[in-house]
């Protein structure tokens, strides 16, 4: 492991060094790199500080945008169905025009399948905390330092909770929203929740209804064949053998 940090720090500043000089357009690279140097910091504070906002960026930013998106598309595939609703809901609200923020907060059947595709597939399949001190939970006492893991698939599969087509890929169940969806409406947390949520989950948001309504508004999607169906436990759920598509013009 502290071979595998120091060989993915090593490569990140290299990349760092060769695009990130002085005459380097204005980029959110340029702004990290300008923002350690304005700091009293070592140099040493100053690579550890860029490399590590360069991982935010390049594994939280985009590998959780990118695998919500293709596991979305890949229901909508499997299910023609809710293609065609959310095809027909994007191009009545979007008229030919590129989708705008207004756009998106009226495309509400494409929320309910990502809503529902992030219950099905959700990005990591437990939530970790640790005591701060010694806690009551319930009828269960937790000393300080314990650490609480939630796993995630336990409750988004519960029958209790959401019904007995728990095991269905049903976006209508958030016709009503969150609240309406399951029993208990907290148990639902895609993007995390309390101070530790996710920073950027409306960005995601917005960036997954942007992609999959100008994807289905211009293709029709289908399975492909060589589709190898197999979710896997990276950093988080990911499809192990890709998700091959057939995709075809509208």
């Amino acid at each position: 492991m502290w071979r595998l940090e120091k060989e993915i720090h090593t490569l990140i500043l290299n990349e760092v060094n060769r695009k990130g000089g002085a005459d380097s357009d204005k980029n959110i690279l340029q702004m990290i790199i300008e923002g350690a140097k304005n700091r009293d910091l070592s140099q040493d504070e100053i690579d550890n500080f860029v490399v590590d906002n360069c991982k935010n960026i390049c594994f939280p930013a985009y590998e959780n945008g990118a695998v919500p998106a293709i596991w979305t598309l890949m229901l909508l595939a499997l299910y023609p169905k809710w293609q065609d609703k959310v095809r027909a809901e994007v191009l009545e609200i979007c008229d030919g025009q590129s989708p705008s923020f207004g756009m998106l907060n009226k495309m509400k059947t494409l929320t309910m399948v990502i809503y529902e595709s992030l219950r099905l597939y959700p990005l990591g399949c437990m939530l970790t905390r640790e005591a701060v001190r010694d806690t009551k939970f319930g009828g269960i006492d937790v000393p300080k330092g314990v650490s609480i893991w939630v796993m995630l698939m336990a409750l988004y599969e519960d029958p209790d909770i959401w019904g007995a087509d728990v095991d269905e890929f049903n976006p209508g169940r958030f016709g009503d929203g969150i609240n309406g969806a399951c029993k208990v409406p907290h148990v639902y947390v895609p993007f995390g929740t309390g101070p530790r949520s996710c920073l950027g989950q409306h960005f995601a948001m917005a960036e997954l209804k942007i992609l999959i309504s100008l994807i289905v508004s211009n293709f029709t999607l289908s399975l492909s064949p060589n589709y190898r169906h197999s979710p896997v436990m990276n950093l988080i759920i990911e499809p192990e053998f890709g998700v091959d598509l057939l995709v075809r013009k509208v």
